[in-house]
């Protein structure tokens, strides 16, 4: 991620604003893909990769793709299908939004010049520093401890990271921070249960991508290192909202265990039935037929 963005966010903490102010957008690594096998609906989910990548500003949004987690033996249909499909889609270099500004431009320029990754482009990748564009690119398993796989891309780069068996996507998913989103094609209940089950992330969503964002009945927001606090209706407001505690007794039940001397022993096993949260316990130690 730029210096400038994560200082950002640390200035930001830094200020004593609410907690909530969009610092999931400013840190590393947002939304990934997790993409099974081939199948009928292929088609339909490279359509709504390619418009949650590179319809959104040029991938320039915290909801934007960052990667791709696809079975290996997948993987070449995938690359065809997403390479005819943005030929189709973009025909012409205006088609797609530029970078916003050099900074940045050079940044993602810099994401390519390591000959690591740039051997593992097969689409895209050329660059026009006069109008601030660059191709939509595509990586294939570039180094997974490269800029472009530890970094938030925030741009028209996509990797692809191939895995022998899609179960395995979870396992790498959990094995890096946690993202603001993760968006998974598959018809699989038995595999989107394991996805929610077994990975963190700020939201999930099956069988397409950054739609969940227009939806104000459920929350958007991060979790770890993709951000903390939730937007959207009621959660906007819950989330600079105190929720203050009220607690009210009656002075006609008190409880002397409470108090010290502390050398009764009963009264020592009565707080070690409170502490434990053992009920039934100190109600019959109560009536005396328990200690």
């Amino acid at each position: 991620m730029p210096v400038h963005c994560r200082l950002a966010g640390q200035q930001k903490r830094q200020s004593g604003k609410p907690p909530g102010l969009r610092l999931f957008s400013v840190l590393p690594r947002s939304d990934k893909i997790i993409l099974p096998h081939a199948s009928q609906h292929v088609q339909v989910a490279v359509n709504r990769i390619i418009g949650a990548k590179w319809s959104t500003c040029a991938g320039q949004a915290c909801i934007a793709i960052d990667y791709i987690l696809v079975e290996e033996q997948f993987a070449p249909i995938l690359i065809e299908l997403l390479k005819s499909t943005l030929e189709r889609l973009f025909t012409k270099p205006e088609d797609m939004a530029r970078i916003l500004n050099e900074r940045q431009f050079n940044r993602l320029c810099g994401l390519l010049e390591d000959h690591k990754v740039s051997r593992s482009i097969v689409h895209g990748g050329d660059v026009d520093p006069k109008t601030l564009s660059i191709e939509p690119t595509i990586l294939l398993n570039p180094p997974l401890d490269s800029d472009v796989m530890t970094e938030e891309i925030f741009g028209p780069l996509l990797p692809i990271i191939t895995v022998k068996k899609i179960e395995d996507s979870i396992e790498f998913v959990s094995s890096r921070p946690k993202p603001l989103a993760i968006y998974a094609f598959t018809t699989s209940e038995a595999l989107k249960q394991r996805i929610v089950r077994e990975t963190s992330s700020g939201s999930v969503t099956f069988n397409d991508a950054i739609v969940q964002y227009g939806l104000e009945s459920i929350p958007f927001g991060g979790v770890g290192q993709s951000g903390f606090g939730q937007y959207h209706g009621k959660y906007s407001f819950e989330m600079f909202s105190h929720k203050k505690a009220v607690f009210r007794r009656s002075f006609l039940l008190e409880f002397m265990f409470r108090y010290p001397p502390w050398n009764d022993d009963s009264k020592l096993a009565l707080l070690r039935h409170v502490f434990r949260y053992d009920y039934v316990s100190l109600f019959l130690a109560l009536l005396g037929l328990r200690r």
